[in-house]
């Protein structure tokens, strides 16, 4: 299994290169550093300046996948890096170009340049990525390169009563198999909007809250011990997607795992909006899989175990 790693000449590209290291343990998986540049003309201009614009552009992207093999041999000891750069006009069409050609399962992406906090932050980049792409897409919190773990401790699936869900802890499972860690259940319960006026009090809205908490809570003790304790779990509540993320017992060296929107189209990525929102409130590496990722993640694990 091929991972593409999408690097830029600053700290997000550096947050990326962290997490293709990291994944690249977990899954087993050859990494690519690919480097997006605009598009250059072929014929020559007055004063020679589209010739120093492509030779400018071929150095800073030289320099830039250079900057990230070194970063990754010095701080992960890997060794065995491909580099690949793309001219396009578009950043995430350069990507997708770029995991195509290699045959990439996992594309990666470093947060947005203004990221703070320690959260993903979804750039242009990643906003496209996410809504039609056809690999897996890992995301990096801003400063992962300062606290990325040795290896990943566990593997967080994002829950609810769904086959679709039950279907991606499935296939989580069988990646915790071939990898030996471990699988722990998230539900998060949000209030929508508000569901009763102000003069009625708020006892009506936590007695809905709290039925949701109750039937999800349930789906999860039921997919535990489906699993035979392989499995374990907890719900969280919030107003807000931070109140609610904030309220996650989160490890170090946790990784969460969530899938596509049902709305989306079969075998590729697409964001729902509660998804969308849990991410941006998120501390820790996410990897959105694509929608039906059940033979997707049995390849993976295949893959991981050899």
């Amino acid at each position: 299994m091929r991972i593409v790693v999408g690097v830029s000449p600053d700290e997000s590209g550096s947050d990326a290169v962290a997490l293709g290291a990291v994944l690249s343990r977990l899954l087993g998986g050859a990494l690519t550093v690919a480097y997006v540049h605009p598009p250059t003309v072929d014929y020559p201009s007055v004063g020679n300046v589209d010739a120093e614009w492509a030779e400018f552009l071929r150095e800073r992207g030289d320099a830039t996948l250079a900057g990230a093999a070194a970063q990754l041999a010095g701080d992960w000891g890997i060794v065995d890096v491909e580099r690949k750069t793309v001219a396009s006009a578009s950043v995430p069409r350069g990507l997708r170009q770029a995991t195509a050609d290699v045959g990439a399962a996992i594309t990666v992406l470093g947060p947005d340049t203004g990221g703070r906090d320690g959260r993903l932050a979804l750039g242009s980049a990643a906003q496209s990525l996410l809504h039609g792409g056809e690999t897996a897409v890992a995301l990096a919190p801003e400063g992962y390169r300062e606290t990325a773990p040795d290896a990943i401790g566990r593997l967080v699936v994002g829950f609810r009563d769904t086959r679709a869900a039950i279907a991606l802890t499935g296939s989580a499972l069988e990646l915790a198999e071939a990898t030996g860690i471990p699988v722990h259940l998230l539900t998060v319960v949000m209030r929508s909007t508000r569901i009763v006026g102000a003069r009625a009090g708020r006892d009506p809205e936590r007695a809905v809250m709290d039925s949701l908490v109750e039937r999800e809570a349930a789906a999860q003790a039921r997919e535990i011990a489906d699993s035979g304790g392989r499995l374990t779990g907890e719900v969280v509540r919030g107003d807000t997607a931070e109140q609610a993320m904030g309220r996650v017992d989160w490890h170090p060296d946790d990784v969460l795992l969530v899938g596509s929107s049902r709305f989306g189209t079969l075998r590729r990525v697409f964001l729902g909006d509660t998804t969308h929102k849990l991410l941006r409130a998120c501390a820790v590496p996410a990897i959105v899989m694509p929608r039906e990722p059940g033979e997707f993640a049995e390849d993976l694990a295949e893959e991981s175990a050899e």
